[in-house]
């Protein structure tokens, strides 16, 4: 393995702090229609590939595992209004791969104890007290915006947090996590630090949606630029806009040389936007707003804007990238997106069992030892990814995260392209308040 998202949605920042409330104070939920919990072998409804498969020749030769199955816990987050389930299709897919093509972990196949989550921590409790009675190895980090009802649950029975999507401060700072790339913090402040280093930008705009999350957000961008030294300036958009040429002109008429685009539910609307007002700067954005359907949305008006990106693109060409956009033609629904957050859950699954596979046999019945075998040593393999230190001093404010590099990407031709010579971190520039 070598260490060669797009599609990330960001916190809804006012539930998280009504769940940490709930978390803190022992309440409890009403009951979800929802939740949903199963157990599988990893057996998914696509049949093993064989050798004369499409995509064989880049997984290798089949390599059944045949011994007792390992057991991982995961939540994720399926129903409501916001729902990622390419992130455990991801994951499954990277099961199946290291299942039927790698001999598994020791000889042993990988289970998934799974059980799907609504963003509510009173549904992501429940699930949890589910999972752990399955007696997992450990938790797979999923995402889930309910995760301040779960963590508690794992930290109390010593069970390790390794891998998932940072969406929460609770997972991102869980004592017994190990989590292999940093969204909502650490793609932000890249791209500012990119804007500023190799773009030369002296001023910056932040465009960010007028509610709880993204200020949030914005704030993280702002408070980057104004590390970096730039001048900065913050123009709030309303939820309920219609018509964005009245902030998209305001920030235009700042003369900023950057503007950073941070409404999610908008992304193509305030490219063009900008596109009709006359822009002439320099424009980047948040990971959602590199969608294909965003690019393919905004048309025009989305040349030449540039993304953050915690792993490189499915179309580089690298071997952990064969490998991936194999397993997900053998083992993932058509139907799944294919792109950071599945990348993500594929990734993660590919650490573990790496970190797994050199661990002793001892290791593998001793859930109090997992995490350990994370946070020893240095620069660790991370599948598609920067590698990893679990030193918890990789990412401020995101002290399981092991790694906050991203690449940079821009959109060319219509096409989104990789134009950072090197991985990027903003960590120099970011100086949380407080």
């Amino acid at each position: 393995m070598r260490p060669d998202l797009r599609k990330l949605a960001l916190l809804l920042a006012a539930v998280l702090l009504a769940a940490v409330v709930v978390v803190g104070c022992g309440g409890g939920g009403s009951s979800s229609n929802t939740e949903a919990e199963t157990t599988t072998e990893a057996e998914s409804e696509t049949a093993p590939a064989t050798e004369e498969s499409e995509g064989a020749s880049a997984l290798g030769k089949p390599d059944k595992a045949t011994g007792t199955p390992i057991v991982f816990g995961m939540l994720n987050l399926e129903n409501g209004p916001v729902a990622f389930p390419q992130s455990r299709e991801g994951a499954e897919a990277g099961i199946e791969y290291v299942n039927n093509y790698l001999g598994g972990i020791q000889g042993h196949p990988i289970e998934l104890a799974e059980c799907a989550t609504d963003g509510q921590p009173a549904t992501s409790t429940r699930c949890a007290n589910q999972i752990v009675e399955k007696n997992p190895l450990l938790i797979l980090g999923g995402a889930d915006t309910g995760a301040p009802g779960s963590i508690p649950v794992y930290e109390r029975k010593g069970l390790a947090y390794i891998g998932g999507l940072p969406f929460t401060p609770v997972e991102s700072n869980a004592k017994d996590g190990a989590i292999f790339i940093s969204v909502s913090v650490g793609d932000n402040i890249a791209m500012v630090a990119y804007a500023h280093d190799e773009l030369g930008a002296e001023s910056g705009v932040v465009l960010q949606t007028g509610d709880t999350q993204g200020k949030y957000s914005g704030e993280i961008i702002a408070t980057a630029m104004e590390g970096a030294g730039m001048s900065t300036k913050v123009v709030t958009v309303s939820p309920t806009a219609s018509d964005l040429s009245a902030p998209a002109a305001e920030a235009v008429s700042s003369g900023a040389e950057l503007i950073y685009i941070e409404t999610p539910n908008e992304c193509a609307a305030m490219m063009k936007a900008l596109e009709s007002v006359g822009n002439t700067a320099t424009v980047a954005a948040i990971g959602p707003c590199s969608a294909p359907d965003q690019i393919e949305a905004a048309g025009p008006a989305a040349e030449g804007v540039y993304f953050p990106e915690a792993t490189e693109l499915l179309s580089s060409g690298s071997e952990d990238a064969e490998i991936t956009n194999a397993a997900f033609d053998e083992f993932a629904s058509k139907e799944m997106p294919r792109e950071s957050i599945a990348i993500a859950g594929f990734g993660a699954i590919m650490n573990i069992t790496e970190a797994l596979n050199e661990a002793p046999k001892a290791d593998l019945e001793d859930p109090s030892k997992i995490h350990g075998l994370f946070t020893a040593g240095s620069e660790h393999p991370n599948w598609m990814a920067h590698p990893y230190t679990c030193n918890r001093k990789q990412v401020p404010t995101q002290e399981a995260v092991c790694n906050g590099y991203q690449q940079i990407n821009q959109v060319k031709d219509g096409q989104i392209e990789t134009v950072s010579k090197e991985w990027v971190t903003g960590v120099k520039y970011y100086h949380p308040k407080g």
